[in-house]
């Protein structure tokens, strides 16, 4: 059996990425690419702040449907931008998430609920 190289498993990753991309169910849109997510301490004085934001992904257990974890991952993520890109924000500082579909609880729909504030920042 042969060892892959380097350029043969980045190529299996990729694709990889791509299919769970495009498995998602909220698509992102393209302008929304270039938002930044941050996540803990950061200084955002040169920032506007434009409002809250949220993003989820639900997976109702009466329809069946289970889209694998990281597309559920995706599709909240991806919610999360859209929200931010109609603020008119480009930078996105994620302060909670919550996390209801790594378990199955009877009655309850799995969900990954981000929560985060969306800003303006200059580039300059």
């Amino acid at each position: 059996m042969g060892v892959l190289s380097k350029s043969q498993m980045l190529i299996g990753m990729s694709a990889f990425v791509m299919i769970l991309v495009g498995c998602s169910v909220t698509p992102a849109k393209p302008e929304t690419q270039s938002i930044k997510m941050l996540i803990g301490e950061h200084n955002l004085v040169h920032c506007q702040f434009l409002g809250n934001v949220i993003g989820a992904s639900t997976v109702n257990l009466i329809t069946r449907k289970h889209p694998p974890y990281t597309t559920r991952m995706i599709d909240a993520r991806n919610d999360l931008r859209n929200a931010a890109y109609q603020l008119g924000g480009n930078t996105i500082h994620i302060r909670r998430t919550h996390n209801t579909s790594r378990y199955e609880f009877p009655g309850l729909d799995k969900k990954i609920t981000l929560e985060g504030k969306a800003y303006f920042c200059d580039e300059s």
